[in-house]
């Protein structure tokens, strides 16, 4: 099994309205300590321009602007990346409505920039294309995603990448169920979480003492969605290897509660007996002490 270790360090962001709008960034980015970006109304709408600034108040052009791309272009976020090397990048988006074709979105449009100096900063479009996504309905039905928009996610794209993967690590997938579990987002979820993706990464990342919490969560996010099959042959797979973990029987009880309502009774008993015989009885949910003792 091929391990990884990301070590990620990407900045936050602090908002001003007074002469744009600012970013600054932690780690520097060639001596800029901050980007500011300002709308310009056109004849087709807004255009966002930016400029890197130093310490000094040195401002450099970013080579790169956001068009109206049938709507005003608007700001999603700026920041570093420190990988093998620090990137800078911002993304920028805009709504996306044809209702005659049925698309209904929007377009994220990134662009990651490194180099030595300010002034011959270059966008890495390898990059940029990775990054860049539109989320919304599809002519003729079906729904597309941008799985990168959070900067967490985009750092951990940009390392990856970096390292040569051409697939999302199962750290990197794990990330991206948790924003889309705090998201309630299950279509989301039922998309990113095909058969094949999960294949791919049980071959490349086998159940492990370091894999199992993931495989665990994949498992719990696929039974929100209401995929209970999917998610009862993963976390049956994760027991056959982790028999003794605890909560994977609740989870397990929870899946089958929606299936087989007799033997999802008796993980649930499971459960409750081990939580209670471990001392953590107020710790045991209401539903699984009633599930527990049957309909």
């Amino acid at each position: 099994m091929r391990s990884i270790i990301l070590v990620l360090l990407f900045g936050y962001c602090a908002w001003s309205w007074a002469e744009g709008r600012i970013s600054i960034l932690d780690p520097l980015f060639n001596g800029a300590v901050k980007a500011e970006f300002l709308s310009s109304e056109g004849g087709r709408g807004q255009t966002l321009k930016g400029s890197l600034i130093t310490e000094g108040g040195k401002r450099y052009t970013i080579p790169d602007t956001c068009e109206p791309e049938g709507g005003d272009a608007e700001l999603n976020d700026a920041f570093t990346v420190k990988a093998g090397k620090v990137y800078f990048l911002f993304t920028c988006v805009w709504p996306v409505q044809h209702s005659g074709i049925g698309l209904n979105g929007k377009q994220y449009e990134t662009f990651a920039y490194s180099g030595s100096d300010l002034a011959t900063i270059k966008n890495i479009k390898s990059l940029s294309q990775s990054l860049s996504a539109y989320e919304g309905s599809l002519e003729g039905g079906g729904y597309s995603y941008a799985w990168y928009t959070q900067r967490k996610l985009a750092a951990e794209k940009i390392t990856e990448i970096e390292s040569g993967k051409t697939t999302d690590s199962i750290m990197l997938a794990h990330d991206v169920i948790l924003a889309r579990l705090k998201d309630m987002d299950y279509d989301a979820i039922k998309s990113y979480l095909s058969a094949d993706r999960i294949g791919r990464l049980k071959m490349d990342y086998p159940l492990s003492n370091s894999t199992v919490v993931a495989y665990n969560d994949f498992g719990y996010a696929l039974a929100q969605s209401g995929e209970y099959e999917k998610s009862y042959q993963l976390l049956t797979d994760v027991e056959k290897s982790f028999p003794d973990r605890v909560v994977l029987k609740l989870n397990i009880a929870d899946v089958l509660w929606e299936t087989d309502r007799k033997r999802s009774v008796a993980y649930y008993k499971e459960y409750v007996g081990l939580m209670r015989h471990s001392g953590k009885t107020k710790l045991i949910p209401k539903k699984a002490l009633e599930r527990s003792e049957g309909e």
